[in-house]
């Protein structure tokens, strides 16, 4: 089987289900079938939550074959996913029982993944009782027949149903540099060129991508700032750069806007 993908990442994780011998197999507007360890099964697609830059997760509602079961499936950042899974009970909380038995290991290998450069999704699921889906699947429905700030309407239907959920694992990917990309960036820059990244990474992603593609070097001084920044810190970083002449790279965090006032941007 060759596999045609929206996106390399896409690509890439079914590829690796394969080698798990979990077989994408076909699909169709109301039918998904996956070959599990040499058995063919197919799910009934009941709906597809699209991925959007504002979600930043995609989801996809099926029922089992077998059970019967409705499964909520859903990937996306980490930060968006670890925010809907769901909580333990006061009762849960006294008697030590988790109810997310995999984030403490999960979280670990995520802040593993992202300082060596790797690109991340998580991965959670929810099971979803009959009458809920169809009471949840009314409102979806409206707000898809809506011609008014439809996106809007559905995005909030969304949110109404990815909540409660349990976190399966995380993924990793290496984003590979196109050929020839850190000696172009390194040229530019010994031709006095400034140049600026925009990436939706995290920090520590963002600094070792930064390294591999030869914007950063080691003889750089890195001046990051982010939400814990403070305006005292900020200030004598400036003033530091101003006085010394030394050449520093800013390395702002996709959060940063929150640590720092208007003031402090304009500057």
């Amino acid at each position: 089987i060759t596999y045609e993908a929206s996106s390399p990442d896409e690509a890439a994780l079914v590829e690796a289900a394969r080698r798990l011998d979990y077989v994408f197999c076909k699909r169709d507007t109301r039918t998904v079938t996956v070959r599990i360890r040499g058995v063919e099964t197919r799910f009934e697609l009941l709906q597809t939550l699209h991925f959007t830059s504002n979600r930043k997760r995609m989801s996809v509602i099926v029922r089992e074959p077998n059970t019967g079961r409705i499964l909520l499936l859903a990937k996306g950042a980490d930060n968006v996913i670890l925010q809907r899974l769901l909580h333990p009970s006061l009762q849960q909380l006294n008697s030590g029982e988790k109810t997310q038995p995999y984030e403490e290991a999960t979280v670990h290998l995520l802040e593993q993944f992202a300082l060596e450069g790797l690109r991340t999704l998580c991965l959670a699921m929810a099971v979803l009782d009959e009458q809920q889906y169809l009471h949840w699947l009314k409102i979806y429905n409206a707000a898809a027949a809506r011609i008014a700030d439809r996106e809007e309407e559905l995005e909030k239907a969304a949110e109404l149903v990815e909540t409660d959920m349990m976190l399966l694992g995380a993924t990793a990917i290496e984003d590979k540099l196109q050929k020839g990309v850190p000696e172009t960036i390194a040229t530019l820059s010994k031709a006095g060129i400034k140049i600026w990244v925009l990436t939706g990474d995290k920090q520590e992603t963002a600094i070792n991508i930064g390294y591999s593609c030869r914007l950063l070097t080691h003889e750089m001084e890195l001046m990051k700032i982010n939400k814990h920044s403070g305006h005292q810190d900020l200030g004598a970083d400036r003033r530091q750069a101003r006085d010394r002449h030394q050449h520093r790279l800013l390395v702002p965090a996709a959060d940063s806007r929150d640590g720092v006032d208007e003031d402090q941007q304009a500057q």
